[in-house]
């Protein structure tokens, strides 16, 4: 598939098909981000309310240090994050970006998975 991408100078803009948009289950006014890295392209939730810029700090650490828990394997970090995790009660990391409280949780995991401490 081709497709062109814009740019507004500071950010991209990429058309996305409807098909693949309810596919994946995101909502037609819902911002993503897109992450492309070989042959993956992984859709993720992205904040709603862009001005708040504490959680958005605490997204970019989430997805450092499990980059650092992969040691820098994008490909691994990006499979992760889009797979239910049992520790997480099924649930994807990708899923758990929306809020404080679920961010800091995985932060917490990604910290015991780093160390061992999660079987």
């Amino acid at each position: 598939m081709r497709t062109k991408i814009e740019s507004d100078g500071e950010n991209f803009f990429v058309p996305i098909p409807a098909e693949i948009m309810d596919q994946v289950g995101f909502e037609p006014d819902q911002h993503l981000e897109i992450t492309v890295s070989e042959s993956n392209i992984v859709l993720e939730a992205v904040i709603e309310d862009p001005s708040d810029s504490h959680l958005k700090r605490l997204i970019s650490l989430v997805h450092a240090e499990a980059l650092e828990l992969f040691e820098g394997d994008v490909v691994a970090k990006n499979r992760w994050m889009t797979l239910p995790q049992a520790p997480l009660s099924g649930r994807k990391p990708s899923e758990m970006l929306r809020s404080e409280p679920d961010v800091e949780a995985l932060r917490l995991l990604i910290g015991r998975l780093e160390h061992g401490s999660i079987p």
